[in-house]
């Protein structure tokens, strides 16, 4: 429509009202986008409420089944936990059903797979789910949301048997030669006389072990590792006058105080070392140990043997022996030679044979230094703690 001259004002459409029909159409779309926008963030707020309370109520559960290796105890500390820590309001109630108690395993990329009831039982897998209320229910589908949460704790423990040769070789010095003694033992003394003295305290075989294996436990101190640890060693049964030795004794039940282990050692540099090796007497000591009654049903059980040559008496087919006890028991076992005289292709072969029939590790440690790093590489693998 064409208005005339003057009279453009008076020739507008008339718009009155048009704001009121868009207000009225957008306050619903408003209320509609608030009513999700504050669910969203009270969703996530339960959720992670959900998950700070199955994560704690699993990791409590573990750390109690480990103490008491009662399931039940555990399973009463979870739900107790869980009761007191409120989400979305209310109190979360976990049934015995909820909490399963099994076996992780590390697979590809670093993702670990829960097997229930497998032994060893070394993590609980925990399931928790509730039923919260929405806000502003007018404006959405649905008045309620039920989330779920999984929570996988993992307590890697583990029960260690340190096997060590103790035969009269761990007097020697380090050279590949037998019957060589440290100059502070050897000096005024003939081969025969040193046989029958206490090792050097600084430049012995044995020396070198000791100070080894006290770097062994400081890196499990350091690391707060779940160890409980047990001490065997072996020579041969051997008498000469007022002079002897056993064949094996197990001078260390398992237990979680390294400071037992660190005595036996010392106390044993202060005595003559006699004897051959036998390997196997020492490994029947520690397989019993690991798997009789100090031994823990939530514990990897690992072996570490230690010889500074091959057996000499017994079973001399160590590497069958690993494969038995992996099979049988689920052991693992580490495996060094030590010294020089340890480098003999025979030596290396048993050895290597007996860590890869135990899914373990093999060290050729030829010198102090590789000793102690072999055994503080053994510490730093063990696993730890995951929360999943």
């Amino acid at each position: 429509m064409s208005c005339p001259p003057g009279h453009i004002r008076r020739c507008r459409p008339d718009r009155r009202g048009a704001i009121t029909v868009l207000v009225a159409i957008m306050i619903p779309v408003l209320l509609v986008l608030a009513a999700f926008a504050v669910n969203v963030t009270y969703m996530q707020m339960v959720r992670e409420q959900l998950r700070v309370t199955c994560d704690a109520s699993a990791k409590a559960a573990l750390v109690n089944f480990g103490a008491t290796q009662q399931q039940s105890s555990a399973i009463a500390l979870a739900q107790t936990l869980a009761s007191q820590n409120l989400v979305a309001g209310q109190t979360l109630t976990i049934n015995s059903t909820n909490l399963l108690f099994g076996n992780a395993t590390k697979g590809s990329g670093g993702v670990y797979t829960f097997s229930s009831g497998v032994s060893p039982l070394n993590s609980v897998q925990l399931t928790g789910n509730i039923a919260a209320p929405l806000f502003m229910t007018t404006f959405l589908a649905k008045n309620s949301f039920s989330p779920t949460q999984v929570s996988l704790v993992t307590r890697i423990s583990h029960d260690i048997c340190l096997v060590l040769d103790r035969s009269a070789s761990m007097a020697f010095d380090l050279s590949v030669n037998e019957f060589n003694y440290p100059a502070d033992v050897a000096t005024g003394r003939n081969p025969l006389q040193c046989y029958f003295t206490p090792p050097s305290t600084t430049a012995s075989r044995w020396a070198s072990l000791t100070q080894a294996v006290n770097s062994f436990v400081s890196v499990l101190q350091a690391r707060n590792l779940d160890v409980h640890l047990a001490l065997a060693t072996y020579a041969e049964a051997y008498t000469f006058g007022t002079y002897s030795a056993t064949e094996a004794t197990l001078d260390v039940q398992l237990t979680n105080n390294f400071s037992p282990t660190l005595l036996a050692m010392n106390n044993y540099g202060q005595n003559p070392l006699l004897g051959d090796t036998n390997i196997a007497a020492g490994l029947a000591l520690a397989q019993g140990e690991l798997t009789g009654l100090r031994a823990r049903v939530t514990a990897n059980r690992t072996i570490i043997l230690l010889t500074d040559g091959v057996a000499t008496t017994g079973n001399t087919d160590i590497p069958g022996i690993a494969l038995s006890y992996r099979q049988a028991n689920n052991i693992v076992m580490h495996t060094i030679t030590f010294s020089a005289e340890a480098g003999t292709p025979s030596a290396q072969a048993a050895m290597q044979g007996a860590a890869t029939n135990g899914n373990g590790m093999y060290f050729y440690a030829p010198t102090s230094a590789q000793l102690q790093t072999a055994f503080q590489t053994i510490a730093d693998s063990l696993p730890a703690v995951l929360i999943q």
